[in-house]
């Protein structure tokens, strides 16, 4: 068995090499020559994998990508040369919930939006989006689901119409870029829908940058009411729109599911892929890999504070993840596509909140450790 893997893969070596001869390549320098006699080829999103790049693979079997999204893979090519072909559709999908909860808390406390009283559409209700609607749903924020294909086959959870999405506090997409059929989501977000939103409205964007369409936004922006918006993904990455910057209130490097828990799950899904092509019991898990976790500790006052039941979950979520300092190097260190690509490859480790443990907690407070616990925390 040999096996070509993208080094940007966490811990691919580790993963791979007792399963036969494995082989990094760097990302940008995977030649159709370099796959001669290769039986599995493991990439990221930042490898094209097309006929051109296959013309010489003679004994390809599978092609595994090591994250969520596909739109990289020629997956009908694959599917014509007898190629399988597999994703790890879903590995990344607690840590952009976590992001995403990091930009609402953030919101909430700089009064942007106010979680007690707000109304979060998710656009788009599949893992991201129900990981997302599982954290509100513990810390008692209303939310809506729209998702029309999902509930055309059947999915019997509620779901609501755009215009009441679009009737919203927050607006969070979720969906994966596609062009063509009854739902295509290039562009959902367009200059009408912009037009209806207003300064009291939160837009979040953490799928692809292409179901906004971004000239109409930029434009939005620059006028009056415009709503407030967050953007993790851009159109034409690495290579974004750097007018508008400044016109958004958070932006970030395309790392929403950069947790170290997202990248390692999406190398062991494509292990046990391989594992399942060789017939072989897969025995390497995510927790051989993952750091001892850290300890939080949680302000008692916290607990007590009547005026907000959110303080204390808001409290420990931003103290494992807080959004405005990946903007923040994000302004300062951007100054074009190389340093865009750049901070996506060098960025560092980030926990998830089940990677951490939290002290502090008595037994006066049990509602308080409910929801903790229910959001992911260890408690000591």
């Amino acid at each position: 068995m040999k096996i070509r893997y993208e080094n940007s893969l966490p811990l691919a070596a580790e993963f791979f090499s007792s399963l036969g001869h494995a082989e990094g390549f760097d990302t940008g320098t995977l030649k159709p020559e370099d796959l001669i006699g290769v039986d599995v080829l493991a990439v990221r999103s930042t490898t094209q994998v097309h006929a051109e790049l296959l013309s010489c693979a003679n004994r390809l079997l599978l092609v595994g990508t090591a994250t969520a999204g596909i739109n990289h893979l020629d997956t009908a090519y694959l599917d014509r040369a007898g190629i399988r072909w597999m994703s790890a559709a879903g590995c990344n999908a607690q840590a952009v919930a976590e992001y995403v909860l990091s930009v609402l808390f953030n919101a909430h406390k700089q009064q942007i939006t106010n979680l007690n009283n707000a109304t979060v559409g998710i656009v788009g209700a599949g893992f991201v989006g129900t990981a997302l609607a599982e954290l509100l749903e513990v810390l008692g924020i209303a939310c809506v689901l729209y998702d029309p294909p999902l509930q055309e086959r059947g999915d019997p959870r509620d779901f609501v119409s755009w215009q009441r999405i679009e009737e919203c506090d927050v607006i969070t997409l979720h969906v994966p870029f596609t062009r063509n059929g009854d739902y295509a989501t290039e562009a959902m977000i367009n200059e009408q829908v912009l037009s209806k939103l207003n300064c009291k409205q939160l837009l979040i964007n953490a799928c692809r940058g292409e179901v906004i369409d971004e000239p109409a936004l930029k434009q939005r922006l620059m006028a009056d009411d415009a709503p407030v918006v967050v953007l993790d993904v851009f159109a034409n990455e690495p290579g974004i729109d750097m007018e508008l910057l400044p016109l958004l209130w958070l932006a970030t490097p395309h790392i929403a599911g950069h947790s170290i828990e997202g990248k390692l799950l999406g190398t062991q899904r494509v292990y046990q892929a391989v594992c399942e092509l060789l017939g072989i019991t897969a025995d390497k898990t995510l927790s051989d890999f993952l750091p001892e976790r850290p300890n939080l500790h949680l302000d008692l006052e916290l607990c007590r504070d009547q005026s907000d039941n959110l303080a204390p979950a808001l409290s420990l979520a931003l103290s494992v993840y807080d959004v405005t300092n990946d903007n923040n190097n994000f302004r300062q260190g951007m100054t074009g596509a190389e340093t865009f690509s750049a901070m996506r490859k060098a960025y560092g480790i980030r926990r998830e909140i089940a990677g951490h443990q939290v002290d502090g907690l008595t037994q006066a407070q049990p509602l308080v450790a409910a929801q903790l616990a229910q959001l992911g925390f260890n408690l000591k």
